[in-house]
């Protein structure tokens, strides 16, 4: 008898990405060397994007709405349960300044208000007191279970406190108002119909049970738009630009550039579902000392073709030396890459630029002298400019690069904005005349005085010789961002960038937009692993592992899923090996098998005739004859939840939080197939139907959750069987 075979392996040190605690490690199906991501590097340019099954991997996921997944299963899933306050999420990284477009009441699309604004709107409808009607409500999730649905902590808050008080003094004390809420709410006329069970408990807490019938026109709406499940409209959509990942065109795309990409495109899907505008933009960094560094990496290579010479330096201490003896020398902070080889041969393909036989025989001689100054190309007109076009050629070849594996990483643009496209048109100078009154001069220097605006020190935009510095060249890109209509400017920056954030919000200031319109998204850095074991990057060495290499290796659902499942403030530490196991020890694995299962249920019972309802009357028809034991009550909160949970993950931009509501889904799903009365094709038909109607729910909420995450819900997902207990 065939037996499933479970993979394991050695535990790793450092933080965990994500097995769920105590869960055994598995010993990884891919495998990324440096020398592996070296070899990967080295064939530099790309034709048609790679879209090879996975290698080293038992696992291929086809990305189609029927596709199978093969993928290392145990018979049965039970898991560590992972406890999750949601109530406790951290706060972003970002500047010091209000949520931009706080939203008032949205609209599901799929139905009415979400579950929480019901509880309110209800809760408000209630209260005697006009005043209190219009006070803000605090409400968040019980924190286990066992308390209840939700915590409604009004009676802490001093405000709520004192408007009671007015009427009724007695009231003052927490737990005194806390009870005061609680007979207030128990003893209303609808009480019944929306509230299963108020009680107080600590100092003032109201712990709130929802009567299940509550949920039921949520899970109506789920079965009925299951495409539009969780899609809110709000009362005023916001108009935004959201600017992320922006990596330098001089080379691939990095682990770096991978989540903060998963990041943005989640953000932005977040927001696309809470209903309001969002144009996804990459700024293109192709302006400025780096492109000319590129551009001479790129001609002495392209010499070194034809047989030139070339020499490197050393560095010890801060003293740069190179050997003795003929030789071009190569930029000590030139890009020293074997990927350089083959962008020069990607652009003579294209016959983008052309070395004449002269230049090159020019070069040749000079390379004869045993010392050529190293700003020899800058004292050769000829050379300089082939420089120049060598390096324009090159961000073109690396661009062209960076959208093809953005596109495979389902990270979609709708604009690539050049920097040099804002040098060409004047707007880089031209935006110094519109922070006028806030620009002194010295010394030949212009300079903007950002500390008026809480940054530390005053910070140049026109260096002596009239050059504008990259500051400036910001502070005209974002000034485009606001004249082509947008209303609200975001942007995730890496934290090596935190400081720059006053200066530009300053500018912006400056010249007059206020300052809820701009926000940064600090994301913290990642520390790149395998098997424990830091891997050191370095891109003009020529040391990293690309985003096309992971890609490779790991389904993209997986890269996607462990880069968005910590906070934007946490530290990621991304294990190879952990993200490259394809057990259910992969909590990506985990969710997904969660939906492929409930397809497979639902299969399974229409082959018994047991298909779920769709009409509201039949709905809830069929519901309210089901026992709502807690792992069936558990399931309809969550499904229930799904609108809301949506919603407040696009306003607080936290994507984490969809990953913790699925998890936690999957879970409660694990949970209630456990008890023998929920095996669906057991039941008798009402029962079979009303509990095949809750797992659509459930599904529909598995499948649009990981959409919005830009993971794909397996319909099918095969169990790999062990060849050596098949025999």
């Amino acid at each position: 008898m065939a037996k499933s075979k479970v993979k394991t392996k050695k535990k790793t040190s450092g933080k965990k990405t994500g097995a769920p605690p105590k869960a055994r490690k598995a010993r990884p199906a891919g495998k990324i060397s440096a020398a592996a991501s070296a070899r990967k590097s080295a064939k530099g340019v790309r034709g048609k994007a790679n879209t090879r099954g996975q290698k080293g991997s038992k696992k291929k996921l086809t990305g189609n709405s029927k596709n199978t997944t093969k993928v290392t299963l145990p018979r049965a899933i039970e898991p560590a349960q992972k406890k999750t306050a949601q109530s406790a999420q951290k706060p972003l990284a970002v500047s010091e300044r209000p949520n931009p477009g706080q939203r008032k009441k949205s609209q599901s699309v799929g139905g009415g208000s979400t579950l929480k604004q019901t509880l309110l709107e209800t809760i408000a409808a209630i209260l005697p007191q006009e005043d209190l009607k219009t006070v803000r409500l605090p409400i968040e999730y019980a924190r286990d279970e066992k308390f209840g649905d939700y915590a409604l902590t009004a009676a802490m808050d001093k405000t709520f406190r004192e408007l009671l008080a007015k009427d009724q003094p007695q009231l003052k004390n927490p737990r005194d108002a806390g009870a005061w809420l609680v007979n207030t709410l128990s003893g209303a006329d609808n009480s019944s119909a929306v509230f299963e069970r108020v009680e107080i408990a600590g100092p003032g807490f109201v712990n709130l049970t929802i009567s299940p019938n509550v949920f039921f026109s949520f899970l109506t709406s789920a079965v009925q738009n299951p495409d539009l499940y969780g899609r809110t409209t709000p009362t005023e959509a916001r108009k935004i630009i959201f600017e992320y990942v922006s990596a330098n065109p001089t080379g691939p795309l990095n682990v770096v550039s991978a989540r903060a990409a998963a990041l943005g495109d989640c953000c932005c899907a977040l927001l696309d579902w809470a209903g309001h505008q969002v144009f996804r933009e990459y700024y293109v960094n192709d302006f400025g000392n780096q492109v000319v560094l590129l551009g001479q990496s790129c001609f002495l290579r392209a010499l070194e073709e034809q047989s030139v010479p070339i020499k490197f330096s050393t560095k010890t201490n801060d003293t740069v030396t190179y050997p003795d003896g003929p030789g071009l020398p190569f930029p000590a902070e030139g890009y020293h890459g074997e990927m350089i080889r083959d962008v020069v041969r990607e652009i003579v393909k294209r016959k983008t630029v052309l070395i004449g036989p002269r230049l090159v025989e020019h070069a040749a001689s000079i390379a004869q002298s045993n010392d050529v100054p190293v700003d020899f190309i800058s004292k050769h007109p000829a050379m300089q400019d082939i420089a120049k076009k060598l390096g324009e050629a090159a961000i073109t070849v690396f661009l062209d690069m960076q959208k093809r594996d953005l596109e495979r990483f389902r990270a979609r643009f709708d604009s690539f904005y050049r920097e040099s496209d804002l040098h060409k048109q004047n707007k880089v100078t031209a935006a110094r005349n519109f922070l006028e009154g806030y620009v002194t001069r010295e010394n030949g220097k212009q300079i903007f005085q950002s500390t008026k605006f809480g940054d530390d020190q005053d910070r140049v935009i026109v260096r002596e010789d009239g050059r504008p510095t990259y500051l400036l060249a910001d502070i005209a890109y974002h000034k485009t961002k606001m004249d082509r209509g947008f209303t609200e400017i975001l942007n995730i920056w890496g934290p090596d960038h935190h400081g720059y954030i006053k200066r530009l919000a300053g500018a912006l200031q400056a010249m007059g937009y206020p300052p809820e319109a701009f926000r940064v998204l600090i994301a913290q850095q990642v520390n790149l692993l395998e098997h424990g074991k830091p891997i050191v990057m370095s891109k003009r060495a020529g040391k990293f592992i690309t985003m096309d290499t992971l890609m490779d290796e790991i389904p993209v659902d997986v890269l996607r899923y462990f880069f968005v499942m910590r906070s934007f403030d946490s530290h990621l530490d991304f294990d190879l090996a952990e993200a490259a196991d394809t057990s259910e020890k992969n909590p990506y694995y985990y969710v997904a098998y969660a939906h492929a299962r409930v397809r497979s249920i639902t299969r399974k019972a229409a082959e018994r005739g047991f298909v779920p309802a769709v009409e509201t009357a039949e709905v809830r028809d069929l519901l309210k004859d089901i026992e709502w034991t807690a792992d069936r009550r558990r399931l309809l909160f969550l499904v229930a939840r799904f609108p809301e949970e949506v919603q407040d993950a696009a306003r607080s931009l936290e994507p984490h939080r969809m990953i913790n509501y699925l998890y936690n889904l999957a879970n409660a799903l694990s949970r209630f197939y456990a008890p023998k009365e929920n095996r669906i094709i057991e039941q008798e038909p009402r029962i079979a139907r009303g509990l095949l109607t809750l797992l659509q729910g459930v599904a529909v909420c598995l499948k649009n959750g990981l959409q919005i995450l830009g993971m794909d819900a397996p319909e099918k997902m095969v169990r790999e069987e062990s060849t050596e207990s098949a025999n």
